[in-house]
C-alpha cells in the first residue's frame, strides 16, 4: 500500500527523535573509550557504562522499527539488523568485564568479579534483565519469516552464560541470611540464569532438531546444561543438577547413536 507525502514527512520527523537520542548515546559510549585510555582501574566500569549504552540505543532501534510497521506498512531491517549489530557490541564489553567462557569453573573469573566488585547485585541483576528484555524484544520484532531464526539460540545462549559470569558465587554461597544485603537480588538472579541456561539449551536442542542436524548444535545445548548443572551445584540445587546431567547423558547417547549409525551407513 502506497504512502501518502503527509504521512511520510511525518514519520521522518517521528523517527528524527529517536535518531537524535540515538546520536546523544553514542557521544556517551565516544566519551567512554576515551576514559578507558585515561584510568585503567575505571576501565570494567566504562565498558558497563557502553553496555548500557548499547541497550538504550537498541531499545531506540526496535522503537523506530515499531513505528515504520505502524505508519508505512513495512518492517524496517535495516533498523533490526543494527539493533542486532549493537547486541553483539553489548556482549563483546560484558565479555571484557566478566569473560564470557562457557566451559570453566564457577568462580573462573574471579580476578574480574573482585574488579567490579561496587557493581552490585541489584545493579547486576537490573543489567541482565535489560539485556534479556533486548533480545526478547528484538526477535520478536524480526518474527519467524527472518533469515537469522536459527541464529536467535546464539543470542539467548550468550545472554544467559555472560549473566551467569556477572554472578559472585563465592557472595551468594557465604551470604545465605535474608537479612543480609541484597539477598532477594542475588536469589532472583541465581534463578533466572537457572531457567535461561535450560532455556538456551532447549533452542540449540531445536535448533538441531528441526534445522540444522549438525552434531556442534547438540554439543552447544550440551555446554549449557553443564553451565547449569555446575550452577546448580553451586547453589546447592541437587534436583536441577541431576535434571541437567540427564540432559547431557542423553545427548551425548544422541551423537554416540548416530555416529554408530554413519559408521553402518
Amino acid at each position: 500500500m502506497a504512502v501518502d507525502a503527509a504521512t511520510k514527512a511525518l514519520y521522518n520527523e517521528r523517527i528524527g527523535e529517536q535518531k537524535a537520542q540515538i546520536s546523544e548515546h553514542e557521544k556517551e559510549i565516544a566519551a567512554y573509550k576515551k576514559a578507558m585510555t585515561a584510568n585503567k582501574k575505571l576501565k570494567p566500569f566504562f565498558h558497563l557504562g557502553n553496555v548500557a549504552q548499547l541497550l538504550e540505543i537498541i531499545r531506540l532501534q526496535i522503537e523506530m522499527n515499531k513505528i515504520s510497521e505502524e505508519m508505512m506498512q513495512l518492517k524496517n531491517s535495516a533498523f533490526l539488523d543494527n539493533a542486532r549489530k549493537n547486541l553483539y557490541k553489548a556482549f563483546a564489553d560484558l565479555d571484557v568485564v566478566v569473560k564470557g567462557d562457557i566451559d570453566e569453573p564457577i568462580d573462573f573469573n574471579r580476578e574480574e568479579l573482585d574488579k567490579i566488585a561496587p557493581f552490585n547485585p541489584k545493579q547486576r541483576l537490573n543489567l541482565y534483565r535489560h539485556l534479556r528484555t533486548s533480545v526478547t524484544k528484538l526477535i520478536d520484532a524480526y518474527g519467524q519469516n527472518t533469515k537469522w531464526l536459527w541464529s536467535f539460540p546464539e543470542l539467548f545462549s550468550k545472554s544467559a552464560n555472560l549473566g551467569k559470569n556477572l554472578i559472585d558465587f563465592r557472595e551468594v554461597q557465604s551470604k545465605r541470611d535474608p537479612r543480609e544485603p541484597f539477598f532477594y537480588d542475588r536469589k532472583e538472579m541465581v534463578q533466572k540464569i537457572i531457567d535461561d541456561l535450560m532455556d538456551a539449551s532447549n533452542r540449540y536442542r531445536d535448533k538441531y532438531e528441526i534445522s540444522t542436524k549438525a552434531t556442534g548444535d547438540l554439543l552447544m545445548a550440551i555446554k549449557l546444561l553443564d553451565a547449569l548443572r555446575r550452577v546448580a551445584i553451586a547453589v546447592k540445587d541437587d534436583a536441577m543438577a541431576t535434571k541437567a546431567k540427564t540432559g547431557i547423558d542423553s545427548y551425548k547417547a544422541r551423537i554416540e547413536a548416530e555416529k554408530e549409525e554413519k559408521k553402518k551407513k
